[in-house]
């Protein structure tokens, strides 16, 4: 009744700013209800151990899909783990002494070692690319060193997927 009586009182002004304010406690009240809901796992594990993989599962599991835009941002990502991964596969090769299948594809190998991994990489700068990491992919040394990748670590993204941009024409 103290509040009805003191509200009576106010100014215009005043009443306007009483209800804010008491709009932005609720607002608070609810969100502080919601952080505590709110559970937090911290998840450990070595590289390339799935961290980030379960993570993405869950959100697509619990029905939060991926908007265009963040699709979009996955690509530079998806182009480097292509380049790195063959990075790795080229020096595999080497490591293990697998001879090349075909002496010309030591060109497309120093044109992959050429990238600096500190290049954000878009679809233009990654087409200068396809050719020699498909005709790469396709040579018979790499294929071994694909095959007894359980030697070296290989992205997993690689190894699961094989990039269909080495698959594709």
């Amino acid at each position: 009744m103290a509040g009805l009586i003191f509200s009576c009182c106010l100014s215009e002004e005043e009443q306007v700013q009483r209800n804010r304010s008491k709009h932005i406690d609720k607002q608070l009240a609810k969100e502080k209800i919601q952080f505590r809901r709110t559970i937090k796992i911290l998840l450990l594990g070595s590289g390339e151990s799935g961290k980030s993989t379960f993570l993405k599962q869950m959100r697509i599991i619990h029905g939060k899909e991926y908007s265009d835009d963040e699709l979009r941002e996955f690509k530079p990502i998806i182009y480097g783990n292509i380049i790195k991964g063959m990075k790795v596969l080229i020096d595999a090769r080497n490591k293990l002494s697998i001879p090349w299948g075909d002496e010309r594809n030591v060109v497309n190998a120093n044109l992959v070692f050429s990238f600096d991994n500190n290049i954000r990489l878009d679809e233009v700068i990654f087409v200068q690319y396809v050719a020699g990491l498909q005709a790469l992919w396709k040579d018979s040394g790499i294929r071994t060193a694909f095959d007894r990748r359980r030697e070296f670590q290989l992205v997993s993204k690689f190894t699961t997927n094989k990039p269909c941009v080495m698959c594709a024409n």
